[in-house]
């Protein structure tokens, strides 16, 4: 007697391009027992760790020994001022030299890390002259920086082109909504990115720990046998 085939829960496309998969757990430094469930997923993830919280040191020290990729989530003012950015925040009112010192003891506190990404962060990224103070540091200290695109107004783009730098950013929020529909639905947005592209980066968070690591776990096997690639954000192509 024939086995039935096991039919593919998700319907997952097949792999193109050798399509790379990178995800990022924003929010770490919050929660220990969260951010456990994130380390310890059966593929490579990037998690970006907020500063000058109770578990910031001790959440980069338990990325870095899991093996997983290490990344400073900067805190940085909105274009909202009432939102609350954070202990160790970039605001629009700082000088360069305290931008450069808040990133450094930022980067110590819970380094080494492998970049930087920002955190809120709409009013800064949006604002040429101060990307290019932060940019000029990340290259100094030998790390990327990834946008997590927050404004569409971004100057990202274009510091990185006239300091001639490259940079990675975001494609994809995973869990704005909270719930597996839309997730699933965001992931396939995602796959699609990264069968056109060869790779896709998508941004989901600790504090979502109640639900998305149990249904990545779900779903792993089968984008595997799709072809998919599992990646940190470093193992990926620059812009």
């Amino acid at each position: 007697v024939e086995k039935p085939v096991k039919k593919d829960v998700y319907n997952f496309p097949a792999a193109q391009n050798g399509a790379k998969l990178v995800f990022i757990f924003d929010d770490g430094g919050q929660n220990l027992s969260h951010l456990e469930k994130f380390v310890t997923l059966p593929f490579p993830v990037t998690v970006a760790v907020l500063p000058q919280l109770a578990h910031s040191v001790a959440s980069g020290a338990r990325v870095r020994s899991s093996g997983n990729e290490l990344m400073l989530h900067q805190p940085m003012q909105s274009v909202n001022g009432k939102v609350n950015p954070g202990p160790g925040a970039i605001t629009p009112d700082m000088t360069d030299d305290q931008i450069r010192s808040t990133l450094f003891f930022n980067v110590n506190q819970i380094g080494p890390i492998a970049g930087i990404n920002n955190h809120e962060g709409s009013a800064i990224t949006a604002d040429a002259e101060k990307m290019a103070v932060i940019m000029n540091f990340a290259s100094e200290e030998g790390i990327y920086f990834l946008d997590s695109r927050t404004n569409v107004e971004t100057k990202v783009p274009y510091v990185a082109e006239q300091l001639g730098y490259s940079y990675y950013e975001r494609n994809i929020f995973l869990d704005n909504e909270k719930t597996k529909d839309n997730v699933l639905k965001e992931l396939n947005k995602g796959l699609k990115i990264a069968n056109q592209t060869g790779q896709v980066m998508m941004i989901a968070h600790v504090w979502s720990a109640d639900f998305l690591p149990e249904l990545l776990k779900d779903i792993y096997p089968e984008l595997v046998s799709k072809g998919y690639k599992f990646c940190t954000v470093s193992q990926c192509e620059k812009k």
